[in-house]
């Protein structure tokens, strides 16, 4: 690679996380997110966005894309690398919990703005598909009760994602993170193990 080549390349992927920066503080302000706000608050020619982004939308799946990736990775990693399942399991649960406060508020924006059939293709590619494999696997090598590993997964997903989301609504500010998330360790626990 030239180092032309390297630097427009550097160049790019600056932008692009300045813009992905941008899009997630639009959201966190409630401000309506346009190209013209983009583009102003990256301080670049509107234009400039066009010469990454075909439009709107192609620009707002890049957005999704970059915050889905860190999650769809760090649960690969934790899915797939050999272990004690229990351990794999408690690790999903802590990271589930580890979420950014703006990834968060992310995330109640997509629901609002995807469609529902979006959104089950994401939970499915991003957390169910590894979720399944991995029951499987810890139904297969014993530690795990003998149930569809799909219905097994359907439930650690309910509990650990529907606890955070019931949280995020409970709008109190005075939730025990460290509690709640050692109840869910408790109660996925009691359920799973034969």
């Amino acid at each position: 690679m030239t180092a032309v080549r390297k630097k427009k390349e550097l160049v790019d992927n600056l932008v692009k996380a300045e813009i992905v920066k941008t899009v997630l503080t639009l959201i966190k302000e409630e401000q309506p997110i346009t190209m013209d706000e983009i583009a102003r608050r990256c301080s670049v020619a509107k234009g400039t966005l066009y010469n990454y982004f075909k439009n709107k939308k192609a620009l707002m799946h890049y957005v999704h894309q970059t915050v889905l990736g860190p999650i769809r990775d760090s649960n690969t990693a934790i899915f797939e690398t050999p272990g004690d399942p229990l351990v794999q399991l408690h690790k999903f649960i802590e990271s589930a919990f580890c979420f950014d406060k703006d990834v968060s508020l992310y995330f109640q924006f997509v629901q609002q703005e995807r469609t529902v059939a979006n959104q089950i293709d994401d939970r499915f590619e991003v957390v169910m598909r590894p979720l399944i494999r991995f029951c499987s696997d810890g139904i297969q090598s014993g530690p795990f009760i003998d149930v569809d590993p799909y219905v097994l997964a359907e439930m650690i997903y309910g509990t650990v994602i529907g606890s955070l989301i019931s949280i995020q609504s409970r709008g109190d500010g005075t939730s025990d993170m460290k509690k709640i998330k050692q109840d869910v360790i408790r109660l996925v626990d009691k359920i799973i193990l034969k």
